[in-house]
């Protein structure tokens, strides 16, 4: 498999993982911590088209300049309030998958020295993506624990 249809298919797959883990989250129980210092779901998914939109800047990909996503779910944020409903939330982390994918599609060199925002340590391109996903597939992982916490049934 040629490394970006790998790339796209793995950040694709997390779209059917957000739907299963979010199912059942109604607009409230999104928005509500489960514990106190625990992000809300809505800030998590928020969170998370902050980071896509960060990789598909990364990957040479275009997005219209939205400055509230940075603003607000900036690694370290507050994790409570999220600026757009819960289906807004879930859409916006939707439409992000064509951007990503025409990145990707896109992307010759896998290897060119890319800043790794999380680590501040620059690396080749594939090993920053490579923490992103991971990074992705965690937070997603917490929307999991969250739905738990207010006593939905796990999905995965």
């Amino acid at each position: 498999m040629e490394r970006g249809k790998l790339w796209r298919t793995a950040f694709g797959g997390n779209i059917r993982l957000l739907e299963l883990n979010g199912a059942g989250l109604t607009e409230d129980l999104a928005a509500k911590r489960p514990a106190s210092g625990v992000a809300s779901a809505a800030w998590i998914v928020g969170h998370l088209v902050a980071s896509r939109r960060r990789i598909v800047k990364m990957l040479g990909g275009s997005l219209p300049e939205e400055p509230t996503w940075e603003q607000h779910y900036a690694r370290g944020g507050p994790g409570a309030t999220a600026h757009l409903d819960w289906a807004g939330l879930l859409e916006a982390f939707r439409a992000t998958d064509q951007a990503l994918k025409t990145a990707f599609q896109q992307l010759e060199d896998w290897d060119r020295p890319t800043l790794n925002p999380a680590l501040g340590a620059e690396q080749p391109l594939e090993q920053v993506l490579s923490f992103l996903f991971m990074h992705e597939c965690y937070h997603l992982g917490q929307i999991g624990i969250v739905r738990k916490l207010h006593g939905l049934p796990g999905a995965i």
